[in-house]
This record gives C-alpha cells, sequence and structure tokens, in this order.
C-alpha cells in the first residue's frame, strides 16, 4: 500500500466529518425556527444542503474542486456568523456564542474544517513531483506516442535529389494533419459547457422541487422528511458545484441522484416507502416536475459523451478541410446540435415570463372576456387541433405512408407549408391570453400540463423551423419535429378545450 494514501484518507475522512458537523448543525437550527427568518433561513438551508453533499463525495474522492467547495463552506460561514454579530446580516443579528452550545460548536466545525485543509495543502507542497517517463528534456510533458498537432504533420517542402519521383498519393495521405489533445479540448469546451449548465439546471429544479415539499409538511414524516431534505441537499450542491466543472465523479452523483429519487417514487406508489405512500402524480404539480427534472438529468447525462465525441469530430474535420481532404460533415453536426439551444431558450423564456408576469383575468380575446373568452379559446383550440390533423396526413402522404394514395403532388407540399402557418397564426392570440391572463401556474395537474405542453409548443415549433432550413438534419429529424408538435397540440387541446367544452372534465385529470 502507498505509504501516503493512509495520510490522505485520514484528512479526506476527517474534512468529510468536520462539514457534515457544521451541515447538521446549520439544518437543526433552520428546522427548531430559523426557516422562518428572512433570507437567512435560505441561507442556512443552502449552508446544510452544500456541507452535507460535498462531505458525502469526499467520502468517494477529494479532487480540488472539493476541497476549494469545502473551503468556501466554511469560509462562507465564518463571515455570516461575524456578520451577524456585528453589522447584521439582511436586517438580522445575534448577541456573542448564541445560540448555545450551536455556535461554538459551528465555529469549532468551520475551523477544523480550514485547519484540515491547511495541512492538506502544506503535506502536497512538502511533497516531491516526480519526474514522469514521458516529460522531454525541458521538463515539459511529452508522450512519444502523442498524436502529432497540425503543425507538425502540414506537409511542408522537402529538398529532392535531381530527378527523384514525387510522393505517392499513399504517402500524402498518411501525412493528413490531425489533432492533439489541446485541439480535442478546445473543441469539446463549448459543448461541455452547455451540457453542464443544463445538467445543474436540471438538478437545481429537482432540489428545489423536493426542498419545497420538505418545508410544506413532508419533514413532519417520519424517515421520508429526512431523504428529503438529502435529496435535496446533495442536488443543490452538485448543481453548484457543476457550475465550475464536471469530473466524472460529479456526473455519478448527478445520475445517483437522479436515479435514487426515481426509485424513491416508485416505490411510494407501489410497495410503499418506509409506511409511506403516495397515489398517481401527487401532491401535484411537484410530482409531474420532479418526474421531468429526473428524467431530463439522465437525458443528458447519456447524452454527454456522444456529443463530446461529436465535437471532437467535428473538429478534426475541420482540420482535414484546411488540408483540403474532406468536408466539413463533423462541423456541421456539432452545429446542427448547438443550433437546438434556440428552441430551449424560447422554452425557458416562455416559462420565465409566465412565472414572473401578474395575470390579469380580465384580458379579452377579441372583445370577449370570462366565460365568453373561454368559450372562443377552446373553439379555437379545437380548430387548431383539426389543422394539426391535417397536417399529419399531408405529411404522411409526402413521405409516402399512404399506400392508397399516389406520389403527393408539389401542390400538396405547398398545401402543407401554407397550413402549417395558418395554424401558427392562429395558435397566437390563444397564446397571448392565456399567458397574459393565467400566466404560468402549477396549481393542479391538468393546469401545470396545459402550461407546460404551452411553453413547449412554440420551442418544438422553432425546432421544426431549424430543421426545414438547414436541410442538413438526417432523414428522420424532420418527421420527429412535426410529430412532436402534433402531439403537444393535442395535449393542449385535452388538457384545455376538451376539458372546457365537456363540462369542466377531461379522463384522468
Amino acid at each position: 500500500m502507498n505509504t501516503r494514501s493512509l495520510p490522505a484518507l485520514a484528512l479526506r475522512l476527517a474534512l468529510a466529518a468536520t462539514l457534515a458537523a457544521s451541515g447538521y448543525i446549520h439544518a437543526q437550527l433552520y428546522i427548531d425556527g430559523y426557516r422562518s427568518v428572512h433570507v437567512i433561513g435560505s441561507m442556512f438551508l443552502l449552508q446544510a444542503s452544500t456541507a452535507f453533499a460535498v462531505a458525502a463525495l469526499l467520502l468517494l474522492a477529494a479532487p480540488l474542486l472539493l476541497r476549494i467547495a469545502a473551503a468556501a463552506i466554511a469560509i462562507g460561514t465564518l463571515i455570516g456568523f461575524a456578520a451577524s454579530r456585528t453589522t447584521g446580516l439582511f436586517g438580522f443579528s445575534e448577541n456573542g456564542l448564541q445560540p448555545a452550545p450551536q455556535a461554538l460548536l459551528s465555529l469549532i466545525a468551520e475551523t477544523l474544517t480550514l485547519l484540515i485543509l491547511a495541512i492538506w495543502q502544506a503535506s502536497e507542497a512538502r511533497r516531491p513531483r516526480r519526474a514522469r517517463p514521458t516529460d522531454g528534456p525541458d521538463g515539459h510533458e511529452g508522450d512519444p506516442g502523442r498524436q502529432p498537432s497540425v503543425s507538425q504533420t502540414r506537409p511542408g517542402p522537402r529538398p529532392q535529389s535531381a530527378g527523384a519521383a514525387p510522393p505517392a498519393p499513399q504517402a500524402r495521405v498518411a501525412a493528413r494533419p490531425v489533432i492533439d489533445g489541446a485541439d480535442a479540448e478546445n473543441a469539446r469546451r463549448l459543448p461541455a459547457l452547455a451540457l453542464r449548465l443544463a445538467l445543474a439546471a436540471t438538478l437545481a429544479a429537482s432540489g428545489y422541487i423536493h426542498a419545497q415539499l420538505y418545508i410544506d409538511g413532508y419533514r413532519l414524516v417520519h424517515v421520508i422528511g429526512s431523504m428529503f431534505l438529502l435529496q435535496a441537499s446533495t442536488a443543490f450542491a452538485v448543481a453548484a458545484l457543476l457550475l465550475l466543472a464536471a469530473p466524472l465523479l460529479l456526473r455519478i452523483a448527478a445520475a445517483a441522484i437522479a436515479i435514487g429519487t426515481l426509485i424513491g417514487f416508485a416505490a411510494s406508489r407501489t410497495t410503499g416507502l418506509f409506511g409511506f405512500s403516495e397515489n398517481g402524480l401527487q401532491p401535484a404539480p411537484q410530482a409531474l416536475l420532479s418526474l421531468i427534472a429526473e428524467t431530463l438529468t439522465l437525458l443528458i447525462l447519456v447524452a454527454w459523451k456522444p456529443l463530446l465525441t461529436a465535437a471532437v469530430k467535428s473538429r478534426a474535420a475541420a482540420v482535414d478541410h484546411v488540408a483540403g481532404l474532406t468536408p466539413l460533415a463533423g462541423h456541421r453536426r456539432l452545429h446542427n446540435v448547438l443550433w437546438l439551444l434556440l428552441p430551449v431558450a424560447v422554452v425557458a423564456g416562455l416559462l420565465w415570463y409566465g412565472r414572473v408576469h401578474t395575470p390579469n383575468y380580465e384580458t379579452s380575446l377579441f372583445g370577449n372576456r370570462g366565460d365568453d373568452a373561454q368559450l372562443l379559446k377552446a373553439q379555437l383550440g379545437s380548430a387548431l387541433l383539426g389543422l394539426a390533423l391535417i397536417q399529419l396526413v399531408l405529411a404522411l402522404w409526402i413521405y409516402g405512408r399512404l399506400p392508397a394514395l399516389q406520389t403527393a403532388p408539389h401542390r400538396v407540399r405547398t398545401t402543407h407549408r401554407l397550413i402549417g402557418l395558418t395554424a401558427f397564426l392562429l395558435s397566437l392570440p390563444i397564446a397571448r391570453h392565456c399567458i397574459t391572463a393565467y400566466g404560468v401556474q402549477f396549481t393542479d395537474t391538468r393546469v401545470a400540463l396545459h402550461s407546460l405542453t404551452g411553453c413547449f409548443l412554440y420551442g418544438a415549433f422553432v425546432a421544426k423551423v431549424i430543421v426545414v432550413r438547414h436541410r442538413r438534419w438526417p432523414g428522420w429529424a424532420l418527421p420527429l419535429a412535426g410529430g412532436t408538435l402534433v402531439t403537444a397540440i393535442a395535449l393542449i387541446w385535452y388538457a384545455a378545450p376538451l376539458w372546457y367544452l365537456n363540462g369542466l372534465q377531461a379522463p384522468g385529470l
């Protein structure tokens, strides 16, 4: 066994213990009454969340990122402690070492955390740097087996003897440029940043949902309350760390949080979990939103490696293009993937506006208000669904999926575009009335489904326009985008127009 492993393990476990102790103290104070203090309550919950999560991750490994996070938690806690006893903090102040004994124990825990980190840093500073076998004569790393960079392999003029034959085509191909590690890292940077931010957002959303449920009453449920707090704590902390970097350890932690939450969700609705059970998508809309957040988390993690691999391939294709060897096919694929950030931005913008906007229930729709506006909107929504179904039939005809019909003539394609434009224009006054009069609400499952699908509809529309205009996507991309659009319209109709026209009832909602 490496003699250095035991001290490092001891330091890691000690650091995890002091962080967990600090988190426990602040969680206890939060539950005992600090949650009612404006701003300070949220800060106590955030401190406990991040401390618990970083402590849990330290049990597995202690990369520099986690040690920086531990130092930030301890320093931030000490600054808050000092401010609350001197100038005050957000209008809140304390006296001396009150509340006792938690204040004193917290001081000891934060001081020990910083002391352990100082010892750790000092021990690493004294450790001699071992020369690597791949180090070059100048002291810099040099891997003999590493692929040469573009500048190293770009063919240049070579002296030739008189009468020498030009190099064979195989020799020119063998000298094709390849990318080195630095180029590959640069190619991954932008997609990795987008994936990292998206993963942090879904984790933070999941943590917020469980923290809200914990505060609203689940803290009183035996065992389940503690599990909700643990889930929110780890989700918040991992999301915060993902804003800085996304090493494999954090991605594994994100997957574990999402999978564990989904398992708990399924168990509580089937066999029960520690004597606790729920029904369907209750509580609404938190259960549905939590399912969406965990599913998106896992989808992002599954897509992580393929997208970054595609980014590196696109860089390689770009290098080949510079040398005049291959087209920029990989670069175009990456460019197309990045275009999909625009539909995501549209959905996020509509959700944000719908949540911060103050609803105006007196908003009119073509001069109609109240029940008259609801009836007109239900009728227009039904007409929109009819146009969407016509679009679906025409698309199947165009793609040759209707055996009874011959190949679609050109006028069918023109009709398809015109009906699509008509449906989009028809949807605008409906959407304006919905988001102005009601905003985005999550009061129950039906309303949440209608609000979320309404925002998603326009993101799907933007995605379809991008696929149509760029003409570089795989053959399945356009049918998928169109089918998603029709499905979204059908869900919106089911959750609102059908519900209204059916006497305020819709099966399953």
